[in-house]
Parts: structure tokens; sequence; C-alpha cells
């Protein structure tokens, strides 16, 4: 597929190498890209794309990082790809259908259609390695037209994150892009990865518990939890699960909306203000969330409450 991360015209590596110290190219002959919408998280980049491909098109990738693509829609008469000189691929991509570039390798690809939309993940060595917990570079095999649903439904859930900045949608998508890694690297890695470590401990447990309790108001990162546990991201997240029974985004969710049912059924506070004070965007942040969890509005919530006989 396309490049909308990086472009550089032909002849132009050597000097873009040099001036980006990497070993980066991307190259699209003949595009004609519609739309291209571009998501940065902490282990690389997530780049969401539409082309016109009525005319023949083609695209090369030459990347230090992992590049997964998966195909979202769109018909293609032909398509013609090939990894690192090896065995070419003559079939048109269908929707779900994914392409992985091992970092360091050399993708080539010809098609010609209507209009399609794809999607790319380029992913960090380094930061692939972390999820492995290992120092040395993770192997990945190359994979041309390969149907996974899991990652199609990964990519699915990253789209919308694309137009949201709140620390709620920073946590789904660091967690989303964990999750991601770790699929290839137990699907696709060339060597098999041991699992990873298992619950926090105790102190671990509560200094979190604590920490995210009186801080519900305020912005929450994986980044930052890490940091407080002196871990990385990627050791956290599967720990969190393991101890809490919950992801550190729905565990912080489920506090947030504890919180605003005592408030709402103790306070006279109004709705937007609660909504700001348990670390909601909006009053409309708080309602979505809490329809989704309880299956009624904030406001039908406090209407029930106060008319409840006490105890």
């Amino acid at each position: 597929m396309s490049g909308p991360l990086s472009d550089f015209p032909a002849g132009a590596r050597a000097a873009g190498e040099a001036a980006l110290g990497r070993l980066a190219r991307q190259q699209r002959l003949r595009r004609r890209e519609l739309a291209s919408t571009t998501l940065p998280f902490a282990g690389g980049e997530f780049a969401l794309a539409s082309e016109d491909i009525t005319e023949p098109s083609a695209w090369e990738i030459a990347d230090d990082r992992h590049t997964l693509i998966v195909h979202l829609d769109g018909h293609m008469r032909r398509l013609r790809t090939c990894i690192d000189g090896g065995a070419v691929c003559r079939a048109p991509a269908q929707v779900g259908e994914v392409w992985l570039v091992p970092a360091g390798a050399r993708y080539a690809a010809s098609a010609e259609g209507g209009r399609i939309a794809y999607a790319e993940v380029r992913l960090r060595d380094d930061w692939l390695g972390g999820l492995a917990g290992a120092d040395a570079p993770q192997r990945l095999r190359p994979l041309m037209k390969q149907a996974d649903p899991l990652l199609h439904g990964l990519i699915g859930r990253l789209i919308p994150l694309a137009g949201q900045d709140d620390d709620l949608a920073g946590l789904l998508r660091d967690s989303l892009a964990q999750v991601l890694g770790l699929h290839l690297l137990r699907e696709y890695a060339a060597a098999p990865v041991p699992p990873p470590d298992a619950a926090l401990p105790a102190r671990l447990r509560r200094r979190l518990q604590d920490y995210i309790l009186a801080h519900l108001d305020q912005p929450l990162s994986l980044a930052g939890l890490a940091s407080l546990a002196g871990l990385s991201t990627h050791r956290l997240l599967p720990a969190f699960r393991c101890s809490f029974g919950l992801t550190p985004l729905q565990y912080v969710i489920a506090q947030r909306l504890q919180l605003a049912c005592r408030l709402l059924a103790d306070t006279g506070q109004d709705i937007t203000a609660i909504a700001l004070a348990c670390g909601f965007s909006s009053h409309s942040h708080l309602t979505s969330a809490f329809r989704q969890r309880y299956g009624i509005t904030p406001r039908q919530f406090r209407t029930a409450a106060r008319a409840a006989p006490p105890d």
C-alpha cells in the first residue's frame, strides 16, 4: 500500500537517510491520495488513508520499523506484491487481509482498481522488543494476503481515536497498540516469545490504586502509571490486568463512574461540574460512559437516588 507517514522523491534516499539518521524510505509512484490521518503512539505510528487507484499505481517500502498494512475497503482489479525479492503474490486484497513487512525488509507493490481505504501501523523494533521482554531485535515473518480478524478488529477500534485527545482515549490507544504488538509477537514472530511476568507485588498494587483514586480529576496515562510502578509500559499492562482483573483504562473508568455516582447521589453539584471533577472532559462524555456502563443517564440516576427511601 502507500506511505502517508513519510514520502521521499526518487533519488533522495541517501540524502534523506543522512538527514534523518535512519534507514527509512517510502516512495509512491503515480499517486492520488484522497485523504490521510496519522495517529502517533509510544511504539510508532498509525495511519489511515484512502486513495484512487483507477490509474496503475505502485508503492515501495524500506524501513527500519515493522510495517503492518490492513486493507479496509475498496475494490482492486489487480494487485502484485513482493517482500524482499521473495515469492510474488498476485491476488487483489480483500477487506481485513493484512500484509506484514518486517523491519529492514523491502516491499514492492503495484495495483489498479477503484477507490481504496487501508491502514498502516509502523512499530519500532525496540518497542516490540520491550513487549517481548528482550533487548535483542524481534524478527517477524513476512506476510502477504493474510486473513487476521483480530488485527482487523484492533484497527477498527483505533480508527475513531484519531480525533480524540482526552486521557481515556490515550489509555485506550496505548492499550490497543500493546495488544496489537503482543498478537504480532505471538502469531508471527520468527522465534517463540516467553509469556510476561504475573501479578504486581501488593505494595505496587496499593501504590497504583491510591494514586489513581487521588487523581481521578486529572489526566492519567499508561506511561505515568508505569513510571510510578517502576516498570516499562510493556510490563505494566499484563501485570495490572492480572492484579486488578481489568486493564488500566477499564479500572480508571470504573473508579471515575463510582465517584460520579457518589457525587450525583450525595451533592447538589450540577452534572457538568461532576463530570470535570471525575476526570471526564464534558457533560456529554460522562453521560456516554455512564449510559454505556449502567444503561441510564446521570440525571436519571440522580432522580432515582433522591427518590429512594433512606436506609
